[in-house]
């Protein structure tokens, strides 16, 4: 790691909301056997406040927590150790973060997350942020639940039909954390597992006060608060469904949303009109309310030291699996089968779910930026173009590479003239990204076009002005990466890169036949390739620095050579990055 980036890493540290969390996280390097039994772990709640009930000390949450879990919790060493895992103890146990709310973030850092936010608001604010909803697939049948960002960045609360709301007082606190949650209930739980419950809320997410997730309780304590309040932040709902469709609604429904309603949103949760329209006119008050995510985007955007820890992992995983995935391409199969490779190398290694749809484009398909139909054969003499990331505890990664589909696993001359010219570009803007540069992301998009029209002028195209963005590069070159893929929409592309903040780079070139001035050499290549990139105050952090890119180590996985050998592109890397963030 060098001198100049470990500022980086110092922020965001979250600091301890109080003496009592302050000794928590000093004592959070207990040892612990993942196969040991429950009963012979000190329950996690008593960590990070006292529970209520002896027997709570046993008993499972509604999601994993270090005493039930530990091998999702191992303790880590300081990122100067250039080393992720703490060794075994003597007695070749894991030593479990028991600090940790969910893996890689303590219940401080969630506290302090709430205190920045709430700081930030005027007098007599108040945030109301709901969960996300469990959405059906067909009938009864479900798709994975997946927490709503701006609620996890919150809450660290993992489990659906929920809501927090935060009043700002003058307390020493700094504000008032009221929840809603589904209660516990046995036989729904004997289906569908553990609830955290009204005391989990409590004694373990911090909230003051909690209550089970009922719409009239709900709506009753929001004509209780709301009232008392100037200020409202709240996230607007997205369509509701027709049956309870507001008057108030600014936009009519369509007739396809009138066929097929969107799927549930928080408002969806009361089951009377009446109830609905309350709602809406409590958090849709013209006076008092305004949108939660301008706010909490700006603080979502730089992340701390134990964000980038975890984006570094989520780097490292989609790293791997694309080499996986580029040793494992032959002629002759089924872009979906490299989707499939990437996926399970990804799960195997543990993350929860793909970041997004992957985009596995062989031979001309590469020229429809967004493909995922995947369902083409990767011909001998094609590339493959491949985007895709995986999400690891909250965190994503966002990785594009293309590669050549052949016996001996080499680009052709043109395709090798081609992505030179990419990765000149992809490299040239990477080396732009640092605070003291202070670039935004509009100015590194238009280097990035500039440097590409150079580029491509070298390699015979003769394009006429406008061509190049319309046609050939019609994306950005960034965007911002976090929580979510696109993360912190609201935040403009006019903001100044500073310490912390990542997002992608990702300069590209589409040939179509159709496009004149493209030498007929290039006709039908489509080469992106993609980085996530951490901003450090005098330079970067390259998040997935373990995937190739230099034409000779791809050639090099794509051969199933790479054991062994030296990769230029990451062995370079690594003298500036530490191995584990």
């Amino acid at each position: 790691m060098s001198r100049a980036m470990r500022p980086l890493l110092a922020v965001g540290q979250p600091c301890c909301s109080s003496a009592a969390v302050s000794r928590r996280a000093a004592a959070g390097s207990r040892s612990y056997s993942a196969s040991a039994r429950l009963t012979d772990h000190p329950s996690s709640s008593a960590s990070l406040a006292p529970a209520r009930h002896p027997q709570q000390a046993r008993r499972r949450y509604g999601q994993p927590l270090p005493h039930t879990h530990p091998h999702l919790f191992p303790h880590r060493l300081s990122l100067e150790a250039r080393a992720d895992l703490a060794p075994l103890d003597p007695h070749g146990n894991i030593q479990v973060a028991h600090d940790e709310l969910t893996p890689g973030i303590p219940a401080s850092e969630y506290e302090d997350r709430r205190r920045r936010l709430m700081d930030r608001l005027p007098e007599r604010s108040i945030v109301v942020c709901m969960a996300g909803r469990v959405k059906s697939m067909s009938g009864n049948i479900f798709y994975r639940f997946r927490q709503d960002s701006n609620f996890l960045y919150l809450t660290g609360f993992q489990e659906p039909d929920a809501a927090v709301v935060l009043e700002k007082d003058s307390s020493s606190r700094g504000y008032k954390m009221t929840m809603f949650v589904q209660d516990r209930d046995e036989a729904n739980e004997t289906w569908n597992g553990p609830r955290s419950g009204i005391d989990g809320a409590t004694d373990v997410f911090g909230a003051d006060e909690a209550y089970a997730m009922d719409p009239s309780t709900f709506l009753n304590h929001l004509k209780d608060v709301l009232p008392r309040s100037n200020h409202i932040y709240v996230e607007p709902s997205p369509t509701p469904t027709v049956p309870r469709m507001s008057s108030r609604a600014s936009k009519m429904p369509s007739i396809l949303n009138f066929l097929s309603p969107p799927s549930p949103t928080p408002y969806d949760m009361l089951p009377k009109k009446a109830d609905f329209e309350a709602m809406v006119k409590l958090l849709g008050d013209p006076v008092k309310s305004q949108r939660l995510s301008p706010t909490l985007d700006k603080l979502r955007l730089r992340k701390s030291t134990n964000e980038l820890r975890l984006m570094r992992r989520a780097g490292r995983i989609g790293s791997e699996a694309m080499i996986q995935t580029m040793e494992f391409v032959r002629p002759g199969m089924v872009e979906s089968a490299l989707q499939s490779r990437f996926e399970a190398s990804c799960s195997l290694a543990g993350a929860q779910r793909p970041a997004y749809v992957p985009v596995v484009a062989s031979g001309s398909n590469a020229l429809t930026i967004h493909y995922v139909n995947n369902d083409d054969v990767c011909r001998a003499g094609d590339m493959v173009c491949m985007d895709a990331g995986c999400e690891l505890d909250g965190y994503v990664s966002d990785i594009t590479r293309a590669f050549p589909v052949n016996s001996d696993g080499k680009f052709s001359g043109p395709q090798a003239d081609l992505y030179e010219a990419v990765l000149r570009v992809l490299r040239s803007c990477t080396a732009l990204v640092s605070q003291s540069q202070a670039y935004t992301l509009a100015e590194l998009h238009r280097r990035s076009v500039e440097m590409l029209a150079a580029e491509l002028r070298a390699l015979g195209f003769d394009l006429r002005p406008g061509v190049l963005e319309r046609e050939i590069y019609p994306h950005a070159l960034s965007h911002w990466l976090g929580m979510d893929l696109h993360d912190t929409p609201s935040v403009e592309r006019t903001t100044r890169l500073e310490e912390g903040m990542c997002l992608s780079v990702e300069p590209a070139v589409y040939c179509s036949e159709h496009t004149s001035g493209v030498p007929k050499a290039f006709w039908g290549m489509g080469i992106r390739i993609e980085d996530d990139v951490a901003v450090g105050q005098q330079g970067n952090i390259v998040l997935n620095a373990e995937c190739p890119r230099e034409r000779v180590d791809v050639e090099a996985a794509c051969s199933r050579f790479l054991e062994g050998v030296k990769l230029k592109s990451t062995s370079d890397r690594r003298r500036d990055a530490p191995v584990f963030i």
